[in-house]
């Protein structure tokens, strides 16, 4: 699969991601032309966190694609100034012009978390699969796996939730005998199924629940005709690429992802 076709379908299922699953209050501004190139950008003072993952301040670019400069990321620096944000990270995926857009960000004070490894997977083939075992899941309407979340502590990212009902999402519970003991989300777009938030509780993990919820989300995927999986994963989560990998995806290429300090 190339990298650069990926990553841009990468930065608009991000886009349209996080409009249905972020929470209340986030900015999302979407450019395609100079000088700020195909820049994401999103906005969210209440979620100014230290880590990447959680600090939804954030630029997603691809290269210097469509006619990115140095200008236009310092004028988005701006708009995180603006808004009183003083963390944000940007988030760059393979396009034109690596080098060049490194050494812009490094020009304005921006530093790359190496240890932050961001691995993108994928397999352009979508075979239905089976798990057996005493782990069975089941593919809930958004209401219900909410529902049920709700009383199961710690099995249930906040975005598993807020997308509940939302169209083109499909979420999944896996139960051992018969307890909610994880979940996972497939989310349908443009022929692309994405699996993401998985989340098993603490006391539950090490039993197969995230092979079966990805053999499930498999299956499902292939009914829906999604023609290519995808799915993200921190490098240092070897047990969650593990099981990524069992099931045919292959890591495409890591995001690499700096940080701006504005106050610093």
């Amino acid at each position: 699969m190339d990298p650069f076709q990926l990553a841009g379908l990468m930065k608009r299922l991000n886009a349209h991601m996080d409009a249905r699953c972020r929470a209340d209050g986030l900015i999302q501004h979407q450019f395609e032309a100079a000088p700020f190139g195909s820049a994401y950008v999103t906005i969210s003072p209440a979620e100014q966190g230290p880590y990447a993952s959680s600090n939804f301040n954030r630029v997603h670019l691809c290269g210097a694609e469509k006619g990115l400069t140095a200008d236009g990321l310092a004028r988005i620096a701006d708009l995180f100034r603006q808004a009183g944000v003083g963390r944000f990270h940007v988030w760059l995926s393979p396009g034109p012009r690596m080098e060049l857009v490194r050494r812009w960000l490094s020009d304005d004070g921006m530093t790359r978390r190496p240890w932050v490894k961001y691995l993108t997977l994928a397999c352009d083939s979508v075979m239905p699969s089976s798990k057996s075992g005493r782990i069975e899941a089941r593919a809930l309407s958004g209401s219900e796996a909410a529902r049920l979340a709700a009383h199961h502590e710690g099995i249930a990212w906040p975005d598993f939730l807020r997308s509940a009902g939302a169209s083109g999402f499909h979420h999944f519970m896996a139960f051992d005998q018969g307890t909610p003991i994880a979940t996972a989300l497939l989310c349908a777009f443009e022929g692309v199924g994405y699996l993401g938030a998985a989340l098993t509780a603490e006391p539950f993990r090490g039993r197969g629940a995230q092979q079966a919820l990805i053999a499930k989300r498999i299956e499902t995927a292939a009914a829906l005709g999604c023609n290519t999986l995808v799915s993200e994963t921190l490098s240092i989560l070897e047990i969650s690429r593990g099981n990524l990998e069992k099931a045919g995806l292959k890591t495409i290429y890591e995001k690499e992802v700096y940080e701006a300090n504005l106050r610093a």
